[in-house]
């Protein structure tokens, strides 16, 4: 699979030669590994994501209380995960709108015509370099958080199961989350309103749930990026999922939605 260059320096559409060879799976993979790893803004944006996330880290396990809980602490030192979320979220969403901007989608579906193909392929990407952002963002800002703490504050150990559950499952969070964004981006086809999208269903709607007090509490019980995030609770809440059957859920719902935006994608125009 040889890889040519458009004006603008992103990766083009991957040719088969003159074999008329049909792509692989592998080969949409390594094409959309290309297309994400060329763009100057991804990594720019998950640069940010890692930097302010961590440094809030260690800001907030500086600021932890001698009478605080382990819990407490642990809270203290992710307090800056939100800006991670945003991040991840920017860069799920425009690894499918950018294309649309651009025009370059039909290139890339003329390149891989089985469009179910690439957008699996596209997901796997967009999965695994926010699964593994995620899980530096996470362990780096527990570090960091951990080497602020003061000498009398309670230290969450990872040698504490349920502190590495929450370190490792706030990777696996924001792996998931990537995907989310991916699914609004390829719904909606525009960055503003991919990303809008992202803001209002992981930030302001929950909020908005938190003032419906009952029905609130169900809503925010089910409600599929709430439930995931229940993955960075030390001690569980009684009134929410449990910490692992929450991130499941999330990552079920997310793939059910890839599977319809799939479905959706491969019917219409590029």
């Amino acid at each position: 699979m040889s890889t040519t260059m458009t004006h603008t320096g992103a990766a083009a559409s991957p040719s088969n030669g003159t074999t008329g060879r049909q792509t692989r799976f592998i080969d949409a993979i390594a094409f959309e590994w290309i297309k994400v790893s060329s763009v100057r803004s991804t990594w720019w944006t998950l640069f940010a994501a890692a930097f302010i996330t961590i440094g809030t880290g260690a800001l907030g396990g500086g600021g932890a209380d001698p009478g605080d809980t382990a819990e407490i602490v642990l809270k203290d030192i992710f307090v800056g995960l939100p800006i991670g979320q945003l991040a991840i979220c920017l860069f799920g969403a425009l690894a499918a709108t950018s294309e649309y901007g651009t025009g370059s989608i039909r290139s890339t579906f003329t390149a891989v015509p089985k469009r179910p193909r690439l957008l699996a392929a596209k997901a796997l990407v967009v999965c695994a370099v926010s699964l593994v952002t995620g899980l530096l963002i996470s362990f780096g800002t527990y570090t960091a958080g951990s080497l602020s703490l003061g000498a009398a504050v309670p230290h969450p150990a990872l040698s504490d199961g349920a502190v590495l559950r929450v370190v490792v499952g706030g990777g696996c969070y924001l792996g998931v989350l990537g995907v989310f964004a991916l699914v609004m981006g390829l719904v909606l086809r525009a960055s503003a309103g991919a990303i809008t999208a992202c803001i209002c269903l992981t930030f302001i709607l929950p909020l908005t749930f938190h003032a419906l007090s009952d029905i609130g509490v169900l809503l925010l019980k089910w409600w599929p990026t709430e439930a995931g995030q229940r993955i960075l609770d030390l001690v569980p809440a009684t009134r929410y999922l449990a910490p692992l059957p929450g991130l499941g859920w999330f990552a079920a719902c997310t793939l059910v939605a890839l599977i319809g935006a799939i479905s959706r994608v491969s019917r219409r125009d590029a």
